[in-house]
């Protein structure tokens, strides 16, 4: 319901192109990866999934599930709350809680926005909750990219860009393949899932 709304009241601001995804009819449960480069990525990556009829739960921070102003949201669209204090291992039990119960879990491995217009394909310093995640649960990931999210909301202002005559491309590109990872180099695997997600960044950019 969520993602519809959204679709409806941003469709005169913003278009959407979803692209790639051939490997979502097949996907069960598995961990979805995405760049991030602004606050609205998760209204973009919630659009995307409704279209493969994927609906994920977000791993996100605690302080915007508690947060007084980004709670509201964060709770309506089922995040899982991390709290980086715990360690890695309490950090990701709740998230392999939910990959158990067959439902997938939406990670953007950066943890904080990254967008620097002089590389505009470049991505910032990924955790390894990713690969830590994918391994200890046995599944698979699916890399995503998000382009054009930065122009609708920049990383240095409080509300998005929203001008029906000046008309936003939003480009969403899923792989088409799904990354297997194994063993206990997270750093590798983690950089493996980040190469992925550039390319297909580099891939969407393309054509807008």
């Amino acid at each position: 319901m969520l993602a519809r709304v959204a679709r409806l009241l941003t469709a005169p601001f913003i278009r959407y192109e979803i692209r790639g995804g051939a490997c979502a009819k097949d996907l069960k449960v598995g961990v979805i990866a995405c760049n991030h480069r602004s606050l609205f990525d998760v209204v973009a990556g919630l659009i995307t999934l409704h279209h493969f009829r994927k609906y994920p739960r977000l791993l996100i921070a605690r302080k915007y599930v508690d947060g007084r102003w980004t709670a509201p949201f964060a709770r309506a669209i089922g995040s899982i709350p991390v709290d980086r204090g715990q360690g890695r291992g309490g950090a990701l039990e709740p998230a392999l809680a939910t990959l158990a119960a067959g439902a997938p879990v939406l990670i953007m491995p950066e943890g904080r926005l990254h967008w620097d217009p002089e590389q505009p394909l470049s991505t910032g310093r990924a955790y390894t909750g990713v690969a830590r995640l994918a391994v200890a649960a046995g599944t698979v990931v699916v890399p995503a990219a998000l382009v054009g999210t930065e122009k609708v909301w920049p990383s240095n202002r409080w509300l998005p860009r929203l001008n029906p005559f000046r008309r936003k491309i939003v480009v969403v590109n899923v792989a088409d393949e799904v990354l297997v990872l194994a063993g206990d180099d997270h750093e590798a695997n983690t950089e493996q899932v980040m190469a992925e997600i550039r390319r297909l960044m580099a891939e969407a950019s393309t054509g807008r």
